[in-house]
């Protein structure tokens, strides 16, 4: 009886099949995971928490009767004009300093929402107003 020692091991074949699949997995998760989705959707995040701080600064200035005494450097008497918050309208309505955007580092901006102006709309630096989902109304 003449038995033949195999060797052990892997085939060429079964080897390049293992390497094809491994490819294919890992191109999958790099197209669902691309870091710019990623950052641009943080950035976002940020934007919008930040317009939602400056809006709460605001209401919170009208409640404490500090915005009437800021309106001329927070918010323009006309609706149609945007103004930047600044650090010293900020200041005055308790915060340490104003936000500025992630990207940019530009400061926002603040505008009345019409000419009864008894909201405020808060936007994004660089965003013109037919990009509505940067722009907030308060």
């Amino acid at each position: 009886m003449n038995i033949k020692n195999k060797e052990k091991g892997f085939t060429l074949i079964e080897l390049l099949i293992v390497i094809g699949i491994i490819a294919i997995l890992a191109a999958a998760v790099i197209i669902t995971i691309t870091p710019g989705e990623r950052l641009k959707e943080a950035r976002n995040a940020t934007r919008a928490s930040h317009m939602s701080a400056i809006g709460t600064a605001l209401h919170m200035g009208v409640v404490d009767g500090l915005i009437t005494s800021l309106t001329s450097t927070c918010v323009v008497a006309t609706y149609t004009t945007w103004t930047d918050f600044s650090d010293a309208c900020a200041q005055g309505l308790g915060l340490s300093l104003a936000p500025v955007d992630p990207q940019t580092g530009a400061l926002y901006q603040t505008a009345l929402t019409s000419a009864a102006g008894n909201r405020v709309r808060v936007k994004t630096p660089l965003v013109t107003p037919s990009d509505g989902d940067m722009i907030k109304s308060f």
